[in-house]
């Protein structure tokens, strides 16, 4: 699926650094560093031993002094002989370095080329390389624990323990159709026994797409409400920092103002609107026409009411993707209890004070729940729409299957949706999977991982 020539890459961010990393990988990762890295003592290189020395293009000018490591198959990440040599991180240096490299033979590597021939080489299976770019792009601890732990390979055993248990239910339906002729007993009850089971831990793992998706993809929280309800304000105090200018003036927040922050270890995209109102001025309308826009992109409306004012009808929004934060609490409240549990009943409400600080890891913590279930330590989250959408059919298959054996459909008939559970498992983990695939997945990738 690939050539078996020699790539090289920048492994490191372009621009200004302390240390640039230039990667080579293939069989003439060797010969390249015994040309353009010059030790002491040139002649035998030990496998996984950093080096000092000097480094030279391809005519043996001199390019800088540095470090170099050579990995030797099988033991490196793509598993072909590896070649890292380390330099100053100027762009000039790094560029002359890698024009060297390429001038003795290696070519440039793609998107992701280093990763896809780890794949392929049996390094890593497709949950890791998906774990690969998540760690890198991570933009909190968390999404970054969570990246780490799909790259050790947690989610693929989970699964493997899946296709194992599957493996063993098709075994015992080939028994029955290989020994039909024979008084073997039946395992109709122990066959549906596993499919259940695998049906429980199949469904366990769906639910932790919605949490994995949050710490992969980031959730975007649109803040509305009318004006001087306190939005402004609520965004300061939830960024811990004064970013939206906040005046007692009607109208202040004219456009959409998007901020990053982190809750509790989800990434957050915080956006400020316009207050909802009936105004002539065109250029405030064309604010709250962006603020409606706002809230039909977002994962969760975060609409700001304020409870010293007498309650007004809040704009209807999906129940299940609105929070309601009752803001100014530290003033006299106007909202009678009715209207507060009638507010509830529409959505998950809290009671917060922008001013003081009040009420906002509550706050925090109903938006997130919002559109995800608490982790569960034991079991692996799922991160993107491929693995969900894998699995999704590989529960249906098995669903079938398990209803089928409890009709006592003939095995043949059976063992045909438990091949299928397998394949869509084994889908997940690139076991059983396409080019094309393949292609939209490294396509996510930078050059030189």
């Amino acid at each position: 699926m690939y050539a078996e020539d020699t790539i090289a890459a920048i492994a490191t961010p372009l621009g200004p650094g302390g240390i640039g990393v230039i990667r080579v990988s293939g069989p003439a990762a060797e010969p390249i560093a015994r040309r353009v890295f010059l030790r002491r003592s040139n002649a035998y290189w030990q496998s996984h031993r950093l080096y000092r020395g000097r480094i030279v293009n391809h005519e043996g000018a001199l390019i800088d002094e540095g470090l170099a490591v050579l990995m030797r198959k099988p033991r490196s990440h793509t598993g072909e002989d590896v070649l890292e040599i380390h330099c100053h991180g100027s762009p000039a240096v790094l560029r002359l370095a890698l024009e060297g490299v390429l001038r003795l033979g290696a070519r440039p590597a793609e998107p992701g080329e280093f990763t896809k021939r780890a794949f392929l080489n049996g390094k890593l299976d497709l949950t890791q390389v998906e774990a690969v770019t998540d760690l890198v792009r991570a933009r909190t601890p968390e999404s970054a624990a969570q990246a780490a732990d799909q790259l050790l390979g947690h989610l693929s055993q989970f699964l493997g323990a899946l296709r194992a248990r599957l493996v063993g239910v098709k075994a015992r339906l080939e028994a029955q159709i290989d020994f039909s002729d024979e008084d073997i007993g039946s395992d109709d009850t122990v066959v549906w026994a596993d499919l259940g089971d695998v049906r429980r831990d199949i469904e366990t793992i769906l639910g932790t797409y919605a949490r994995g998706r949050l710490l992969r993809h980031g959730l975007r929280i649109a803040i509305l409400g009318r004006p001087n309800a306190g939005k402004s304000s609520l965004l300061n105090a939830l960024l811990s920092d004064e970013r939206a200018i906040v005046t007692p003036i009607p109208g202040t927040t004219r456009d959409v103002i998007e901020e990053s922050a982190d809750f509790d270890g989800v990434p957050v995209v915080l956006s400020d609107t316009a207050g909802l109102r009936s105004v002539p001025d065109e250029v405030e309308r064309f604010g709250i026409e962006r603020a409606w826009h706002a809230a039909r992109s977002a994962d969760v409306v975060l609409f700001v009411a304020d409870a010293s004012l007498p309650p007004q009808p809040i704009p209807p929004f999906e129940a299940e993707r609105v929070v309601v934060a009752l803001n100014k609490i530290d003033l006299p409240c106007a909202w009678p209890d009715r209207e507060v549990q009638s507010l509830a009943a529409r959505g998950p409400v809290a009671r917060v004070s922008a001013k003081y600080l009040t009420g906002l890891d509550e706050l925090r913590r109903l938006l997130v729940d919002t559109t995800a279930q608490p982790p569960r330590d034991s079991v692996p989250a799922l991160t993107t729409t491929r693995q969900r959408d894998a699995l999704a059919k590989a529960l249906e298959s098995v669903k079938r299957a398990a209803d089928a054996a409890t009709l006592r459909v003939a095995p043949e008939l059976i063992a045909v949706d438990v091949q299928a559970a397998l394949d869509h498992i084994g889908a997940v983990t690139g076991a059983v999977t396409s080019e094309d695939v393949l292609d939209a997945i490294f396509a996510e990738f930078c050059i030189g991982k």
